[in-house]
């Protein structure tokens, strides 16, 4: 197992922050049950996923994972009045072990190219699964502590689905294929990151989908993961969790994030799960769309957030992000 908290490192900024989130789905929203027909998947699976509080998802038949970064992308720069100029290193993330193109291409090396982007760093992070991203967001703080010169970190995640029956996520959701980006920037005006918690549990590693002893081990454990990484953000971050006023979930499993809430004597009404049904699990984008959607703003009112991700190969991650305060600008 691999614990890691955010910490300032000697050379760090005063803080780090997400500026920015947009993402991409392609094509129209498609129905789990007029989709399951079409490709005759169990019934009683496929009703077991709607309890769970899924129901709608994207797909990209003819789109491939370059092009839904590029949009994603695209679509950050607009909407947020960034020239890629700004940004000093690209971090791609992804789950699908097929959502990249094939060598020698390379998708952060064709995003860079298609918008001029010089950074002096650019890679990709993958293995951790839809956890990839609190990997990524480490990365991106520990480059800021070496590099003064580095102010903005473009994080751009997407995945799609291979074969259509891979889209159904055990009992409890439904795989979109899309595109997100994070930007990550030193002393944020908008917000901090106040922790960053990551376990992995290498014995996990063949994942749930295809390895039936991993599925077992995981129904029975991961509510249990989830708990002690949200437990370690919490204290890490030195705000206590009855004052937190948005939890934002990763996109599957709406029962189970109202159950632990139970547990964890957490409001249901801080649970932010709107995109479990609207969007589906989007794998690593998940992140930035809950950001973009609904995080970003509650943090601008004024909340605290915590966000967690669990992943079919046994890591799990949660991340704080608080206000910017008069302590924190000065």
């Amino acid at each position: 197992m691999i614990s890691n908290a955010s910490k300032p490192a000697a050379h760090a900024p005063a803080w780090i922050g997400i500026e920015a989130a947009a993402y991409h789905f392609p094509g129209e929203l498609q129905d789990i049950e007029a989709w399951a027909l079409r490709h005759n998947l169990p019934e009683a699976r496929v009703q077991a996923i709607i309890r769970s509080g899924c129901r709608h998802f994207h797909a990209a038949p003819d789109m491939d994972e370059v092009e839904l970064a590029c949009r994603a992308a695209a679509r950050l720069f607009d909407e947020h009045d960034l020239h890629p100029s700004d940004i000093g290193a690209v971090i791609h993330v992804h789950t699908q072990l097929f959502s990249v193109p094939a060598a020698p291409r390379s998708l952060p090396l064709e995003l860079v190219s298609r918008f001029g982007i010089r950074p002096f760093w650019a890679g990709s992070v993958n293995q951790l699964n839809c956890s990839s991203n609190a990997a990524a967001i480490g990365l991106a703080e520990t480059l800021m502590a070496s590099h003064a010169g580095l102010h903005h970190v473009l994080i751009v995640s997407a995945d799609r689905v291979y074969g259509e029956r891979f889209r159904l996520r055990q009992m409890s959701g439904i795989q979109s294929d899309g595109a997100a980006c994070l930007l990550v920037s030193r002393n944020c005006s908008r917000n901090r990151i106040g922790a960053l918690a990551l376990r992995n549990y290498g014995k996990w590693h063949q994942g749930s989908d295809t390895n039936a002893a991993v599925e077992r081990e995981m129904i029975n454990l991961e509510w249990h993961y989830t708990r002690k990484v949200m437990q370690q953000a919490v204290a890490d971050s030195g705000v206590p969790l009855q004052d937190y006023g948005c939890l934002l979930p990763h996109n599957s499993d709406h029962k189970g994030w109202k159950s632990i809430c139970n547990a964890m004597g957490i409001p249901q009404d801080i649970l932010r799960a709107d995109n479990i049904l609207q969007k589906g699990h989007a794998c690593c984008s998940d992140l930035a769309v809950n950001l973009a959607d609904i995080g970003l703003a509650e943090v601008d009112a004024g909340r605290h957030l915590i966000s967690v991700t669990q992943s079919n190969s046994g890591a799990f991650s949660a991340l704080t992000l608080h206000p910017v305060d008069r302590h924190d600008a000065h």
